[in-house]
């Protein structure tokens, strides 16, 4: 839930604020991102900074990877059997979950077997989605790093308070 408004965000972050090359990768079968294209043809397009990659697949990836930026956004959507292993590939990896304690036996089910008879849990961030404070995030006893992070209206449009949530995150 709300991996793609996070990864935007990130996206967004490393480029404007950071001055970092950065490239969005939509990895998902959703095609969300097309539509921040003002061009009909729904093909790599730049927006804000960002070169956006929209409905890529795990062919196209690397050549993608390939090309010349300091970091990759890639926004996976739902893990499946084709992101699963990209999303071991990468440097930082981040599971975007919801707090609502109704989804917190799931969330957890999820993740433990995700990481089953893998070394990276201790490598994997979970970020809480629509969470104000540290306090508010559940307890995952599997995962060594969660953080809060709060709702936030529009990602290209970073308040000053926010760039320390995102900093935090991309430090872990």
């Amino acid at each position: 839930m709300g991996s793609t408004h996070i990864s935007l965000t990130l996206a967004n972050y490393l480029s404007s604020k950071l001055g970092m090359k950065t490239a969005y990768i939509e990895l998902n079968a959703t095609n969300q991102i097309s539509c921040l294209s003002k061009a009909s043809v729904k093909k790599v397009f730049s927006y804000h900074g960002v070169t956006f990659f929209p409905n890529a697949t795990p062919a196209s990836l690397a050549e993608i990877l390939n090309g010349n930026y300091r970091y990759f956004v890639i926004d996976m959507g739902v893990l499946n059997t084709y992101t699963t292993k990209e999303f071991f590939r990468c440097d930082k990896q981040f599971l975007i979950c919801s707090p609502s304690k109704w989804r917190l036996p799931l969330v957890k089910e999820k993740i433990e077997a995700l990481l089953k008879n893998t070394t990276a849990q201790n490598h994997v961030t979970v970020i809480m989605n629509l969470c104000e404070k540290k306090s508010k995030v559940p307890y995952l006893s599997l995962v060594h790093r969660c953080v809060a992070y709060p709702f936030q209206q529009n990602p290209f449009q970073l308040e000053p308070k926010e760039f320390h949530a995102l900093y935090r995150i991309l430090k872990l």
